[in-house]
């Protein structure tokens, strides 16, 4: 997702923050990666703003190549695929995309993906499978963020909105609760020491599994010569 500031210096984007909640080592180590895009969030988000039904995928298709020239082909199957999978999903309406939202008091800005001016709702599309019920926990940190950003830049109030998960064809309803809310000003405050240059701690349950920073987080400790000579054995 294309964040864009319309706050004050040192604001941070909530991908950020997000990042930071699922592991600040692992944000901390990849804070300075060049974001290559894979283009399925492009294809989720074309999907979920088509107003043709059914859509025409050859021309989705082209729009999709027009906005990510780079897309490598292959992904053209993988269009195919969350189009089988949202053929009978009546997927939230809008009026608005792309919706720059900020909040100065906690230094936050990101884009929320769609707002319905009619029903008074917004969506934030996802690339990712969905959990086998409710959302995701990040999701509803993010979620929670942005309608905090829109309460305060835009002055609309909502107590929820909308977590599209196109691959799998799901969409579901959800309401932050206050451990959301507390897991986003705990992720604030992580991203913050991490983007001053603190290594934060390992969380318990941090994702180590296939991460691939695994050796600049777990660097192997060096073999003392003590140890090897006075070995017993």
């Amino acid at each position: 997702m294309t964040e864009s500031s319309e706050t004050c210096d040192n604001a941070i984007p909530i991908s950020s923050v997000i990042q930071a909640y699922r592991c600040p080592r692992r944000f901390y180590f990849s804070r300075h990666d060049k974001i290559v895009s894979t283009g399925r969030y492009t294809i989720c988000k074309q999907i979920s703003l088509n107003i043709v039904h059914p859509p025409d995928e050859d021309a989705l298709w082209d729009e999709i190549c027009l906005i990510e020239p780079t897309i490598n082909p292959d992904m053209r199957e993988y269009l195919s695929h969350c189009l089988v999978s949202t053929a009978h999903t009546p997927l939230p309406t809008w009026t608005d995309s792309d919706i720059a939202v900020n909040s100065k008091r906690y230094g936050i800005y990101g884009q929320i993906d769609k707002y319905d001016a009619q029903s008074g709702s917004i969506s934030v599309i996802r690339n990712s499978g969905s959990p086998s019920k409710g959302c995701w926990s990040d999701d509803r940190i993010r979620l929670a963020a942005y309608l905090l950003c829109l309460r305060e830049s835009r002055g609309i109030d909502l107590s929820g909105g909308y977590v599209e998960y196109i691959p799998d064809g799901i969409v579901r309803y959800y309401e932050p609760q206050p451990r959301d809310r507390r897991g986003l000003i705990q992720a604030l405050v992580l991203a913050r020491k991490v983007l001053s240059g603190n290594l934060p701690a390992k969380p318990v349950h941090a994702p180590c599994t296939r991460c691939t920073y695994q050796k600049q987080c777990n660097p192997e400790k060096p073999t003392l010569l003590s140890h090897i000579l006075f070995k017993k054995r």
